[in-house]
């Protein structure tokens, strides 16, 4: 059991400073980058447009999340209390990025698929609630654990990264829809 402990310790910290230094493709901004465009009263501060549906996962690489995310991690001093603090700030921004993308789906989509997004979101927030809820029960009440704060970050950081991927879901359901990624991400 110790050795499961130790090798947490070591190999978490790591997979975090990777995620923090991924490679991403350097894109020409001014020709993909509009002007806030005001569609379904949504005030977007980046939008990129595609040519073909399939698209999406070379376009979506430049985000600007990401490029701001890879900033923080380059300040980034080896405390948990950075890692989580980080983590939340990524995790706050995919999770806006995400309630915009379902918002605007729902506008967009009939009546079947309507129903069919709010069973999906409400499902995967069901599993956000219920992984906290274990998390919360075994390692923050130190009955099986005794990382504490490490423990803690490194939870933080894999929400974030769930978020992002759910936002990343709606957002490729919007492109498949519109040809475009909107986000109204900002820096402020």
């Amino acid at each position: 059991m110790k050795t499961i402990k130790y090798l947490l310790i070591i190999t978490l910290p790591l997979i975090f400073l990777l995620s923090c230094n991924q490679e991403s493709i350097s894109t020409n901004q001014d020709n993909r980058i509009e002007a806030a465009t005001n569609s379904l009263d949504v005030k977007y501060n980046y939008t990129i447009k595609g040519n073909t549906s399939d698209e999406f996962s070379f376009l979506i690489e430049g985000n600007p999340i990401d490029l701001k995310y890879a900033e923080l991690c380059e300040t980034y001093d080896g405390s948990s209390r950075m890692i989580s603090e980080m983590a939340l700030k990524y995790k706050n921004w995919w999770y806006t990025e995400m309630e915009v993308a379902y918002n605007q789906l729902l506008k967009l989509l009939d009546e079947e698929d309507s129903q069919n997004l709010i069973k999906s979101q409400t499902s995967w927030e069901s599993y956000i609630e219920n992984k906290k809820y274990i998390e919360e029960s075994f390692f923050y009440q130190h009955k099986y654990d005794t990382v504490g704060e490490l423990r803690k970050a490194l939870s933080v950081s894999e929400e974030a990264e769930e978020t992002k991927a759910r936002a990343y879901s709606l957002l490729e359901y919007l492109y498949i829809i519109n040809g475009e990624i909107n986000m109204v991400f900002s820096e402020q």
